[in-house]
């Protein structure tokens, strides 16, 4: 009777106990990949920067001169994409210098992108450049080109300075808002009477 009470044990830790744990381990064991799998899904889905900084002044010279000089209170880079670049989502405030270091103009934006490869800067958002003239430049949307020194836009921009407003779709300049043409124009200007 011993021996068949022992048979019963074991029989029942083969055909019960066994399979419960094995099933627990099996439930655990997916539970934590799949975990992992989410986790990986989720992570990779978000476009999160791989850098992020507050408050910066980022200082860019040649020959140990200033030429540009960004502040921004935010500044997200995103270098693990295809095409890295860079995020000013709180805007920016951008000054120009001459090689006497005095400031010939600026540009600021309530929010831009820098790209990297091709050194753009896409800004957007009541964008404002104002040359050492006092020339005043308005739009929502103004790309700076780098490598080439240049402003343009191909959007809507107004030009205030002390001959009037000039306004018109489309615009291109030096960086530091001088040789400046509008495309599109109208506006107000004034006019000396010579007699």
């Amino acid at each position: 009777m011993l021996e068949h009470d022992n048979i019963k044990k074991y029989n029942y830790i083969q055909k019960i106990i066994i399979p419960v744990f094995a099933g627990i381990i099996i439930f655990f064991v997916s539970c934590e990949r799949n975990n992992i799998e989410k986790i990986n899904e989720i992570t990779s889905e978000l476009d999160v920067p791989e850098i992020a900084i507050t408050n910066t002044e980022i200082i860019i010279t040649k020959n140990a001169l200033i030429e540009v000089k960004v502040i921004s209170p935010q500044i997200n880079r995103y270098t693990n994409v295809e095409e890295p670049y860079t995020e000013f989502p709180k805007g920016l405030y951008v000054e120009f210098y001459d090689s006497i270091q005095k400031v010939t103009s600026y540009i600021k934006a309530n929010y831009c992108i820098y790209d990297e490869t091709e050194e753009l800067w896409t800004a957007q958002n009541d964008v404002v450049s104002v040359s050492e003239q006092g020339d005043t430049l308005n739009t929502e949307y103004l790309v700076w080109n780098q490598k080439k020194q240049k402003i343009y836009s191909d959007r809507y921009v107004r030009i205030t300075n002390q001959d009037g407003i000039i306004h018109g779709k489309g615009f291109e300049a030096d960086q530091d808002l001088t040789n400046w043409k509008i495309k599109k124009t109208s506006g107000t200007i004034s006019v000396d009477n010579e007699r």
